[in-house]
């Protein structure tokens, strides 16, 4: 069983997540809750806990000093969830090396599949390999994993996939080599970043598709294409036909 410390800066997660954790029987359980910055480290300093869940919802500079205190005592894996200003807290987020980030409205799903990931850190590796294949990049002088960094990438594009998105956009943002950065992403992913951007595009025009009313079009925006045709384009060679025809043939298999 893994022990979640959960510091619950908006105080109303506590019940909802053990609820949560217990529905879906998952290996993990709420070792200790608090509600504020202090008292989490204190709590750390009396317990052993697996993982820190931190919910910041409006208190992003509380969760963040709290990040950046745990990480001068602990590598404990920590799961950052909520805030406002979704990508500036991410990157902040990616000094203190945080684990994993949860963007607000917190989906559930997100959140077991989060706790889940996480569990391969846990467990022990029946053989550690004497040298990194990849070395780690450095952000502000510290270095970081590529596959952390990925992560951050992966995060900003699942929450942004409306907007016009790029990697260079993405690598000013980190402060990166935007071609440095599109190398990890392909080593880590096994495929390019361009081509991740797609399958997340029309994954989500797909489950939009089968699961609301929306009008092509409103679809098609609502993934980052503006131009209806270049969408109906893309998504007839990802899937093999057409957004109407995919509708209908899936309404007709259910």
């Amino acid at each position: 069983m893994y022990n979640i410390l959960l510091v619950d800066y908006s105080r109303r997660l506590c019940r909802e997540l053990q609820h949560l954790l217990q529905h879906n029987k998952s290996d993990y359980t709420i070792g200790d809750c608090v509600f504020d910055s202090a008292a989490a480290l204190t709590a750390m300093s009396k317990q052993d806990f697996t993982v820190v869940v931190i919910h910041t919802e409006r208190y992003d500079t509380a969760g963040l000093w709290l990040c950046h205190h745990i990480r001068k005592i602990s590598e404990i894996p920590i799961l950052l969830m909520g805030g406002r200003d979704h990508f500036k807290l991410v990157r902040k987020a990616l000094i203190y090396q945080v684990n994993d980030y949860l963007p607000s409205p917190l989906s559930r799903s997100a959140l077991l599949c989060s706790l889940h990931e996480l569990r391969t850190k846990l467990e022990p590796e029946p053989m550690k390999k004497t040298a990194s294949l990849t070395p780690p990049i450095q952000i502000k002088g510290k270095a970081m994993d590529s596959n952390h960094v990925i992560r951050i990438v992966k995060a900003y594009v699942r929450d942004h996939l409306s907007d016009e998105i790029t990697l260079k956009k993405i690598s000013d943002m980190l402060h990166f080599n935007c071609a440095y950065l599109g190398q990890k992403f392909k080593l880590e992913e096994k495929m390019s970043f361009n081509d991740y951007m797609l399958q997340q595009r029309m994954e989500k025009a797909k489950q939009l598709l089968l699961s609301t009313d929306l009008r092509i079009y409103e679809i098609a925006v609502g993934v980052g294409y503006k131009d209806i045709d270049w969408f109906y384009k893309k998504f007839k060679a990802y899937t093999g036909s057409s957004p109407n025809a995919y509708r209908r043939q899936k309404i007709h298999t259910a």
